[in-house]
């Protein structure tokens, strides 16, 4: 009986740690995302690091660092190359950075990313699957 007992119990361990670990695993660290709102500029990417921040906003490839506490987010320090293009593409990446200075929190359900920002509205954006894991 004991046996029985200490088998179930290395199990629940076992299984119980692995939970925790997928748990985990829904915030955005060591994960990219490609945005998906409608009318936004194609292929508009953001990454996470430990304390990092990084993507490409149309034209541009931007960076910085963020602040995260529970679903509470702060992006700073953006920085971004200075790539000219066609005006009404530089208009809406102009206009998603400055998005990300009024992000204040943000939520992944499955494998979408929102982020809320302080005016109600939201960014929405989509699990990059493709990249290759090993380079993380």
């Amino acid at each position: 009986m004991k046996k029985i007992f200490g088998i179930l119990l290395m199990f629940t361990i076992l299984f119980g740690g692995c939970s925790s670990l997928t748990a985990r695993n829904k915030g955005v660290r060591g994960k990219e995302f490609i945005l998906i709102q409608e009318n936004s500029i194609p292929n508009v990417l953001i990454g996470f690091d430990d304390h990092n921040f990084y993507g490409f906003s149309g034209l541009n490839n931007y960076f910085g660092r963020y602040e995260k506490k529970g679903n509470k987010i702060k992006f700073e320090k953006l920085g971004a190359t200075l790539m000219a293009g066609p005006d009404k593409v530089m208009k809406m990446e102009s206009e998603y950075l400055a998005k990300l200075d009024l992000v204040q929190s943000f939520n992944v359900e499955e494998d979408i990313l929102t982020l809320n920002l302080k005016d109600g509205t939201t960014l929405k954006f989509k699990e990059n699957k493709t990249i290759d894991k090993k380079l993380k």
